[in-house]
């Protein structure tokens, strides 16, 4: 869900809640990669 939000987010042009979502997946998935872009 967090990814999925992330991409909306930057998609939308709300970067501060796609930071915002990067940061929680970084936090709670730290080996985790993800892409995390809007396209």
């Amino acid at each position: 869900v967090g990814a999925v939000s992330a991409r909306i987010s930057r998609a939308e042009g709300m970067e501060g809640h796609a930071l915002l979502d990067d940061d929680r997946l970084h936090k709670y998935f730290p080996t985790e990669k993800f892409d995390l872009s809007a396209g």
